[in-house]
């Protein structure tokens, strides 16, 4: 199994606190939730889960993607987190299209699938950017640590349209 992609390397649990203090950054919560040490190191023993990080040049992760459902039968992935120690600098639109490479051809995804706080609009403009489309709004699918339901919306990119995509590019 491959251990680095480019500047994205496969997280251990060693990594878990610097996760996690990604993770708790003011404002976090509201947008993509924050998971307990239990449900990290639960997420990184799972088949078929797979924690990126990519790090600062003194080896300190700054960025952290957690996908799920890499190889089933389905051929359904999911990014379950993207979360940068500083967002708006460029790091994740030059991230993510290594994370969807990885996922549709390192694995063999068919569809690469997430969820979003409809009011996460940075995150939504980039998604949207990289060819993910809005499929539809899930009243109520999601929970803050405080505890309050809110609606997500949930995009997608299949394996045609980012294979269309990304010759488009090279093209």
């Amino acid at each position: 199994m491959w251990s680095r992609l480019g500047d994205l390397r496969r997280a251990n649990a060693a990594d878990i606190e610097e996760i996690m203090d990604i993770e708790r950054q003011p404002d976090y919560d509201r947008l993509v939730g924050r998971w307990t040490r239990i449900e990290h190191e639960r997420n990184l023993a799972r088949p078929g889960y797979v924690y990126l990080v990519h790090d600062d040049a003194e080896g300190r992760p700054v960025a952290f993607f957690a996908l799920s459902g890499l190889g089933n039968h389905d051929g359904d992935a999911m990014m379950n987190r993207m979360i940068l120690r500083h967002p708006g600098r460029g790091l994740g639109s030059r991230l993510l299209p290594r994370v969807m490479r990885l996922v549709f051809e390192g694995f063999g995804a068919r569809k690469f699938w997430l969820r979003v706080a409809p009011y996460n609009e940075r995150a939504i403009r980039l998604y949207r950017h990289c060819g993910f489309q809005d499929e539809k709004l899930l009243p109520k699918a999601g929970r803050r640590p405080d505890g309050e339901q809110i609606d997500l919306l949930l995009m997608s990119i299949d394996w045609e349209a980012w294979d269309e995509q990304e010759n488009a590019a090279t093209s």
